[in-house]
């Protein structure tokens, strides 16, 4: 029904009596004739330029209005015509896949005014305003003053917004003419802050919209992000109206049809831990920004999903205030920012499984492929012998490594060596790795680079650094320090977390690309309407045999790598982490991925904590508590 709306947009349409004035006309043949002189060239000309210009600014004008305002217009003139208020629909229900409520629609009331009705008793207009400002605790001059400006452009215009139940009542008790309580609806979101990115919000609608799409009156209000603006033309129902008498006062309701019921694959529950558990950690180290994504790995579903600092959608449903505003859009933080499909981070560690699989893949390397240590790799300075290039692992560990230890333990010398090779050295020969060239095209065919479709608005794509790249955008040429650094996720690099997640879960799966899918099913009067199917984007660009050998390594995390407190656990996990170095020495992002029960795959969860001062697994600690619980519940 009623939602909060700009009062200015009823236009009367009153028709008001009047007299033609007639005109009166010389005769060209009058006393007044022998007077007249021929007008001189110039002024002639300048008067005719004159009336071609006011000619084309009156035609640009009419153009607007008849053409590109024309619904808008056409729409108003239509509803004051035939004494017509649409009804805006309550909004279809958004649940999640438990068919537990996600929103709820509130009934509100609003005082509706009829001018017509108004003008009838101008005398006694001033007393009724003071007795109903007196029930809404208002400025009877205040009330007056907007009442009396509405009347004079609007034959049915919003008097009063969202009363309170007691004012509705009081006021429909005083029975006055032309004033009329009228029922509305009022979007409420159960969860807040919690399902927000999610779910989104509804606003007023646009001019825009009203422009490019009939359905729209201006009393409406719109979906403005997450599912409520996706999936729009479903929640958005049919309108109803209400048609005062011109002979009587009154009015005659036909009640709107509310939207359909959308479904989520959201799991309720799991969202609120997974939520609270990173809200814990963030909380305990000071810090704001955070992503937490679970996707059924066999379907693509997203099960939860959150972003840090999340926003209180019901703030939308009133008026936002000047201090709400300020908060939501001028944070630097950025509320309203869903990290999780629009926030681009160097993958870090996370992406040694696909370096790895690569080179399986192009048997550049075994599984039993070894080097000495994990401590560092020297490459020789070309242009200064004394003082070679070092790169180092995160910490010193000495004997052989393998892949599976590699990945385990997440040795960087193992992954600079897979990438950029080895320069030969005395007793060593050249050994040459992927190279970057190979390791984008297996990027770029993980779809690193592409949208995977979430349907929800805002994903980002990824991006893959090349030498190309580098000499055209930044006039440098590509050294192997900067093929090192994609081996090991950091440099130019740059994923989502849902590409993350979507990318692991390919793995769990054994090789298949899921589109991630926020919405289940739509129903329409308790019957299904819409039937969201599972959608395969395309495999993974790796044999299964590839796959099986990384998916055992990433178990061996878990038994003696760098995520043993997963031991414990209900269930077997398959396990990466990885901190990707923000600001050198001084603050990372920890990253956690992993997939469970490790045989038969039911989740796959990516968690991302912004800004920590040090390598204290803040990831997976919030990622350790959510699957203990989701797994013992």
């Amino acid at each position: 029904m009623f939602s909060k709306r700009n009062k200015n947009y009823w236009v009367s349409l009153e028709n008001e009596d009047g007299v033609t004035p007639e005109e009166t006309l010389l005769d060209s043949r009058s006393q007044y004739s022998d007077l007249e002189k021929p007008i001189p060239g110039y002024m002639f000309r300048f008067f005719l330029g004159l009336f071609f210009a006011m000619f084309i600014v009156l035609v640009i004008f009419l153009f607007k209005i008849s053409i590109l305002e024309h619904q808008v217009f056409a729409k108003l003139a239509l509803q004051n015509k035939s004494a017509n208020l649409p009804l805006s629909p309550p909004r279809g229900m958004i649940l999640d896949k438990n068919s537990q409520p996600l929103v709820r629609n509130i009934p509100i009331f609003n005082l509706l005014a009829v001018t017509r009705e108004l003008k009838d008793d101008p005398d006694s207009l001033n007393e009724k305003i003071t007795q109903i400002a007196e029930k809404l605790a208002q400025n009877p001059k205040t009330l007056e003053e907007t009442i009396r400006n509405q009347m004079q452009n609007n034959s049915v215009f919003f008097a009063h917004l969202d009363l309170t139940k007691d004012q509705a009542l009081a006021i429909e008790y005083l029975q006055f003419p032309g004033f009329y309580v009228v029922p509305d609806h009022k979007r409420e979101y159960l969860d807040r802050f919690k399902i927000s990115q999610v779910i989104g919000y509804t606003g007023k609608v646009s001019k825009d919209d009203l422009k490019n799409d009939e359905y729209y009156f201006p009393t409406d209000v719109v979906g403005k992000l997450g599912v409520e603006y996706q999936y729009e033309e479903f929640l958005r129902g049919e309108h109803g109206n209400i048609s005062f008498s011109n002979e009587k006062s009154g009015y005659v309701a036909k009640n709107p049809e509310s939207g359909q019921a959308v479904f989520l694959n959201l799991d309720h529950d799991l969202q609120i831990k997974l939520y609270d558990e990173i809200f814990a950690v963030l909380r305990d180290a000071g810090l704001s920004r955070a992503v937490g994504i679970v996707q059924d790995p066999n379907t693509g579903a997203v099960l939860a999903l959150v972003s840090f600092p999340s926003f209180d959608n019901n703030i939308f449903s009133s008026s936002v205030s000047e201090s709400d505003y300020k908060r939501l859009f001028e944070n630097p933080a950025k509320p309203l920012f869903n990290r999780a499909i629009s926030g681009l981070y160097n993958p870090g560690s996370t992406i040694k499984p696909l370096i790895g699989m690569a080179a399986l893949e192009e048997k550049i390397i075994s599984p039993e492929f070894t080097i000495n240590d994990c401590v560092e790799l020297i490459v020789p300075n070309p242009y200064d012998s004394q003082s070679p290039y070092i790169f180092g692992n995160w910490r010193k560990e000495y004997g052989p490594f393998n892949l599976k230890k590699s990945i385990a333990n997440s040795c960087n010398i193992y992954f600079f060596t897979l990438g950029g090779g080895l320069p030969a050295q005395a007793g060593r020969d050249n050994f040459a790795g992927l190279g970057a060239e190979r390791i984008a095209r297996y990027l770029k065919a993980s779809l690193v680079d592409s949208e995977l479709g979430i349907d929800i608005p805002g994903e980002k794509k990824g991006f893959i650094p090349t030498p190309d790249w580098k000499l055209l955008e930044k006039g440098e040429p590509w050294y192997l320090g900067d093929t090192y650094n994609i081996s090991i996720g950091q440099g130019d690099l740059l994923v989502t977390p849902l590409w993350l997640n979507t990318y692991i879960s390919a793995i769990a799966n054994m090789g298949t690309m899921h589109k991630p899918l926020v919405v289940k099913e739509i129903l329409d009067k308790n019957k299904l309407f819409k039937k969201i199917e599972p959608e395969i984007l395309k495999p993974l660009p790796f044999s299964k045999e590839t796959i099986a050998v990384i998916r055992n390594a990433m178990r061996e995390t878990v038994l003696s790598g760098t995520a043993q407190i997963f031991k414990d656990l209900p269930v077997q996990v398959g396990v990466k982490t990885g901190t990707a170095e923000v600001i050198k020495g001084a603050t990372v992002n920890s990253l956690f991925t992993a997939f469970a029960p490790y045989e038969n795959p039911e989740i796959a969860i990516t968690i991302l904590i912004e800004g920590a001062t040090n390598q204290q697994g803040l990831a997976v600690k919030s990622a350790y508590n959510t699957l203990k619980w989701y797994f013992s519940r």
